[in-house]
């Protein structure tokens, strides 16, 4: 990953072989020369180790010039505008709520620190200062500088580093990420409780809705191979809607099923002849398909069930007192799920994706928001900061 930056870059350096009398110049001690003369003077060979890409001063150039001034004491003094492209590992963890580390290195590419030895300036001017940086996506919280001796195959040279600290700002996320998700997630809830007026091919509609979202996020972000904050918050919502998918295929299916047993058990009653009630006995209804019933002496009795034993070569009656352990286990093999069955769990479902996805958006923002990833780097220690630029 990279960062693109403009800055003013300047260095100064004493070569005593440009010293000059001021008597000869109308006691000038500063002489303006003109930035053709950088072909002819010597340089520390300045570059960026971790640039990618830059734009230095160009001749006849409207945006990139140079500036070079020299004192009569054979000071120099060098100053450019530079556009940088530069190079910044960035752990997105906790992304849309990270905070970032970036660097700019400054060191001489042919030099090592026993000729040139790079130093921020002390006092009046300062060493790094911003002038009303505004980011889109960042917010800088803190910009200072530090120095090392990098070692190399060809000798220690001296290099500078400027560090910036961002903390990203979440507005864009917010706005094209978390707010639609969490609407597309609203959205499969209506569609539950309108479930009679809701079919397949709406919600399916709310799904490609919330893949939509996910393959648009995955395209704006780089490629990394672990899990950020964000995926967690597109996978629940991702996973509440497919849920509720399933939800919907099991409820309508169960009211069918409620249907065809209703409609098969009314053309059932139609069809038996109503017994006649004989001996003062009342007339009723015929059994349950799957229950038989025994009648002893012209009487229903209810204390015995047959039970039908498979694969055996004969029957038998097995006799079951009310309220034991065989009538439990018969009552729950027939079980079936009723209207009010169906509404009870339909409810209770929809509480259980209600209240978890409020729990889950309740940890989710209180508690990512407040945690850091480690910014450690050797080069970017603050103990060792030797001054931070006053951020406007």
């Amino acid at each position: 990953m990279d960062y693109a930056l403009e800055l003013y870059y300047r260095e100064s350096w004493r070569d005593d072989r440009l010293r000059f009398n001021t008597s000869l110049f109308k006691n000038k001690t500063k002489l303006a020369l003109h930035e053709s003369y950088t072909n002819f003077l010597w340089f520390p060979d300045t570059f960026v180790p971790n640039a990618l890409a830059s734009k230095n001063p160009q001749r006849n150039s409207i945006s990139h010039r140079s500036l070079l001034r020299l004192q009569s004491n054979g000071q120099l003094l060098y100053s450019r505008r530079i556009s940088l492209v530069c190079e910044c590992t960035m752990d997105l963890t906790l992304f849309p709520f990270d905070k970032q580390l970036c660097k700019l290195g400054i060191e001489s590419y042919g030099y090592t620190a026993d000729q040139v030895v790079y130093k921020w300036s002390s006092g009046s001017p300062d060493a790094l200062k911003l002038h009303k940086i505004r980011l889109p996506d960042f917010t800088i919280k803190e910009a200072y500088v530090t120095s090392q001796m990098e070692p190399y195959a060809t000798g220690n040279y001296s290099r500078l580093y400027v560090c910036f600290v961002f903390s990203r700002s979440s507005g864009f996320c917010f706005l094209q990420l978390i707010i639609p998700s969490t609407a597309v997630v609203i959205t499969s809830w209506v569609s539950l409780w309108m479930e009679s007026e809701t079919e397949f091919q709406d919600m399916i509609s709310i799904i490609l809705a919330i893949t939509f979202l996910i393959f648009s996020y995955n395209e704006m972000m780089p490629r990394v191979s672990y899990i950020k904050a964000m995926d967690i918050y597109l996978g629940v919502c991702f996973m509440i809607v497919f849920l509720s998918l399933i939800k919907l295929a099991f409820v309508k299916y169960m009211r069918q099923k409620i249907k065809i047993e209703s409609e098969s058990f009314h053309s059932m009653t139609a069809l038996v002849p109503t017994p006649r009630p004989s001996n003062g006995a009342v007339a009723l209804p015929p059994p349950r398909a799957g229950t038989n019933l025994i009648l002893r002496n012209g009487k229903l009795n209810t204390e015995y069930v047959t039970v039908p034993i498979a694969d055996m070569e004969d029957s038998y009656i097995a006799e079951i007192d009310k309220g034991g352990l065989g009538d439990k286990i018969l009552n729950l093999m027939d079980f079936q799920v009723t209207p009010r069955t169906l509404h009870r769990f339909q409810w209770i479902t929809q509480m259980m994706f209600f209240f978890g996805f409020v729990i889950f958006c309740l940890f989710y923002f209180l508690v990512y928001p407040n945690l850091h990833n480690a910014m450690v780097d050797p080069n970017c220690d603050k103990k060792e900061a030797e001054s931070f630029a006053e951020i406007i």
